[in-house]
């Protein structure tokens, strides 16, 4: 293993962090048996901060059954584990990545991800169009961490709420005992 499983745990256990499952094409039938999908259900039971991403769609296109499998998981239409799970279908990134080097300035990267998106289009004829290319992904992301950050603000400001309160007490205690010392007597 690449990566081994306490590395895995000191990430996936924080729970602010993203966690992404990611799965080539030609693998998404098996999509139930892998080990990325297993690891993100048991730190993220409820899916609210797991994103799922499909690569290597243009490796697949001949691959009917893979297809099949994709256009699936997209629609949210896979296996029971996967469905509470967005996904995302990338192409390869050495393909994007040459796009993008064989234009000029930044509209390189941006016309990559367009052709990224028109490619994905036309080997996924069936697939939701929000759920394809690079700019899909970073929509994903942006809508897993907005969703995120709407469960853990309560929280966070209810702990804000009680520190400030706990302060406010004690300033009040400090400032009573300022009053009842002598030396705030002859400030008074």
């Amino acid at each position: 293993r690449i990566v081994d499983d306490s590395m895995i745990a000191e990430y996936a256990q924080h729970n602010d962090a993203i966690l992404l499952v990611i799965v080539p094409a030609s693998q998404a039938s098996e999509i139930s048996s892998s080990r990325a999908l297993k690891i993100a259900k048991e730190y993220d039971p409820e899916s609210t901060r797991t994103v799922g991403i499909i690569g290597k769609i243009d490796q697949a296109a001949e691959n009917s059954k893979a297809l099949a499998a994709v256009q699936a998981l997209l629609s949210n239409q896979g296996p029971p584990k996967t469905t509470d799970i967005p996904w995302v279908a990338l192409i390869g990134q050495s393909v994007s990545i040459a796009s993008a080097q064989s234009g000029s300035g930044e509209n390189s990267l941006e016309t990559a991800w367009r052709a990224e998106s028109e490619s994905l289009k036309s080997i996924l004829t069936g697939a939701p169009q929000s759920k394809l290319g690079r700019i899909a992904l970073v929509d994903t992301l942006a809508s897993q961490i907005r969703s995120r950050m709407k469960l853990r603000l309560p929280n966070i400001l209810s702990g804000l709420q009680g520190k400030s309160q706990t302060v406010q007490d004690e300033l009040a205690r400090l400032g009573e005992q300022l009053v009842n010392s002598a030396e705030g007597t002859r400030a008074i």
